[in-house]
């Protein structure tokens, strides 16, 4: 049964994969040792236990329900959020077993988890960790402290090929059988073409121009297009099997394309404010039209900062996964990279003073001030 739920977590990472929630030991923790809150999203789980237990690393793991979905995901549709955290906090049992009172968040929660208010309702500290699971053992052996590198995500090939594996493996399956029953003398024609589509676009995705999915194909699809009317006009010289394969390469390389910016945590999602665009409220835990997050990526929002409300806690700083804020010399915060903003409203949910706001275009842009201030 583990070896089928990482199967699953692998291949099928748009489903639920959920593992137990609760308290979790790994190695021999004791009283003064960290603990790590995760979803229990159980492909996320495995992973982290293997690398702390490589690095011979003892902690505390608490996992939070997430509806089995891993943290990023789980975050953005307030799945893995402040209350799931609280709850665990509450009802796992981890006040018995440690004598500190400081838990260590996934900065990729950030959007669902709001630090200041699971402290309010829990008494404990909270810190970020490092982005990614396999800088914490670095991250726990220099005192729980993160170098810029440790606050911003990447995007190299091992995490392009694992991230966009899990979202497109199903609708390749889907097109296998609908090839295995409709036309099956395309079918290991389509399986070739099909896998050699996806690596190229997911290894060479850094060396494409521009800065999308769909203008990042344009090249590529120009150049099979370009092989196909060549073979046409070579008499038609080229084979059914030639031009079969070329028509399925440029299918295939566009629907990856479309799907490119919602694996890639560096790129914005093309998909998602697609299906905004044309009122789709939500599927499931996924919600498209009318959420702050597809307002901004369609430009009927702006991320815009009011420095007089501004207090200099550098939380968006910290917590950006792409480093779009920086402190000015009055150590207030200013956007200096917001082109590049996924829209994540991680910085949106840190905020303590509502300073950050997503501002609607229609709208005179006039500060709201936070409860309290």
């Amino acid at each position: 049964m583990s070896l089928i739920k990482t199967i699953w977590g692998l291949l099928f990472r748009l489903f639920p994969c959920p593992t137990r929630v609760g308290l979790r030991r790994v190695g021999d923790p004791k009283r003064d040792s960290p603990v790590l809150v995760t979803c229990n999203f159980d492909l996320t789980v495995k992973r982290l236990k293997r690398i702390l237990e490589r690095a011979g690393l003892d902690a505390w793991l608490l996992v939070a329900d997430s509806k089995g979905v891993n943290v990023w995901c789980a975050a953005g549709g307030d799945e893995f959020d402040t209350r799931s955290v609280v709850s665990v906090v509450k009802t796992s049992g981890v006040a018995d077993e440690v004598d500190h009172r400081t838990l260590i968040l996934p900065p990729l929660g950030g959007p669902g988890i709001c630090a200041a208010h699971v402290k309010e309702e829990t008494g404990w500290s909270t810190r970020w960790g490092p982005v990614r699971a396999g800088d914490l053992p670095r991250y726990l052996l220099e005192g729980n402290k993160r170098d810029e590198v440790m606050k911003r995500v990447t995007y190299n090939w091992r995490e392009r090929l694992d991230t966009a594996l899990g979202s497109i493996f199903p609708f390749y399956l889907l097109g296998a059988l609908g090839f295995l029953i409709f036309g099956r003398s395309l079918f290991v024609d389509y399986l070739i073409v099909g896998a050699a589509m996806f690596l190229f676009l997911f290894l060479a995705c850094p060396w494409l121009p521009g800065d999308r999915g769909l203008t990042k194909i344009l090249i590529p699809e120009a150049v099979l297009m370009g092989l196909l009317i060549a073979g046409e006009l070579l008499s038609g010289q080229a084979g059914f099997g030639f031009r079969a394969d070329l028509i399925i390469a440029m299918v295939l390389l566009a629907l990856f394309s479309v799907e490119l910016g919602g694996t890639a945590s560096t790129m914005r999602s093309e998909f998602d404010p697609f299906l905004a665009r044309l009122g789709i409220g939500a599927a499931g835990n996924l919600a498209w039209a009318g959420t702050v997050r597809t307002e901004l990526l369609n430009g009927y929002r702006d991320l815009t900062c009011f420095p007089e409300l501004c207090n200099g806690c550098r939380r968006c700083y910290e917590i950006c996964p792409i480093g779009v804020w920086e402190m000015d010399g009055e150590k207030r915060a200013v956007s200096t990279h917001l082109e590049s903003c996924t829209a994540c409203r991680a910085c949106l949910v840190q905020c303590p003073t509502n300073a950050i706001q997503a501002v609607a275009r229609e709208t005179q842009p006039t500060a709201i001030p936070s409860p309290g201030a």
